[in-house]
């Protein structure tokens, strides 16, 4: 699934994009939002608590649906307060964009139906490629920048359900952390490491695997075309937009 560096991103061009009162009413809360279902590793709870998205169903599934189903107190934006509508809109750019991502992406590429069979290699692989889309979405200092400023404004006190509260502050800081990220591969070995060792790998390979991120990359992208990535991207976003305008109210 895509990274956190993503996930603001896509965020920040949706906001752009879409242009409405509801989303800059508090552009700090959307960004929370956007990041805030992998609270889940602070939470250490199973991933479709926060995304509602079930790993081992194969069927098309629809993960917006099923947050509004289980807390449809949510599903209305005109009865919520603006920094939690901003808040639920930005979360949910992060279920869709992953959403996208699991059924056209991993699934058909990576997954145990796809042509790699699913083995930890594969997995490896698709690890890479998402590290590698992070970084080249990192190189927007100027959005990032937009993005940490809005987070750095907001003064929302944001709550669902199913995360949280105290963990907020430490979520907000760590997301704030991200946006001061480099587009480099600084954090390549240290991020593939628990990976490369579920393969078999020995130290030594892993060092020397971390010391050429570009030839996994690259392998990364033998199995998907940069084409069909980008294609994924458009996709994502355009179901985003049409979720987004169809859940705010007017502009």
């Amino acid at each position: 699934m895509p990274s956190l560096g993503s996930h603001l991103a896509s965020a920040y061009g949706l906001a752009t994009r879409l242009g409405t009162r509801h989303i800059d009413a508090d552009r700090g809360a959307y960004y929370l939002g956007s990041t805030a279902p992998d609270m889940r590793i602070l939470m250490r709870v199973d991933r479709k608590l926060t995304h509602f998205f079930e790993l081992n169903d194969f069927e098309p599934q629809d993960s917006i649906a099923r947050m509004f189903e289980a807390h449809p107190e949510l599903g209305d934006a005109v009865g919520l307060d603006p920094g939690m509508r901003a808040f639920i809109a930005g979360y949910m750019t992060h279920l869709l964009m992953d959403e996208h991502y699991i059924q056209s992406v991993y699934r058909a590429f990576f997954g145990e139906r796809s042509p790699l069979g699913g083995d930890l290699w594969a997995n490896v692989l698709d690890r890479s490629l998402q590290y590698e889309m992070n970084r080249r979405d990192l190189e927007d200092d100027a959005a990032l920048t937009d993005v940490r400023k809005a987070i750095d404004a907001s003064q929302s006190e944001v709550g669902v359900p199913f995360i949280d509260d105290e963990l907020w502050p430490e979520w907000r800081d760590f997301t704030r952390g991200i946006t001061h990220q480099r587009p480099d591969f600084e954090r390549f070995p240290r991020v593939m490491q628990i990976h490369l060792r579920r393969v078999g790998f020995s130290d030594e390979r892993i060092e020397e695997i971390g010391n050429d991120p570009p030839q996994i990359i690259n392998e990364a992208f033998e199995a998907v075309s940069p084409d069909r990535v980008d294609q994924y991207l458009e996709e994502a976003t355009e179901l985003a937009f049409d979720r987004l305008r169809e859940y705010l109210p007017p502009p």
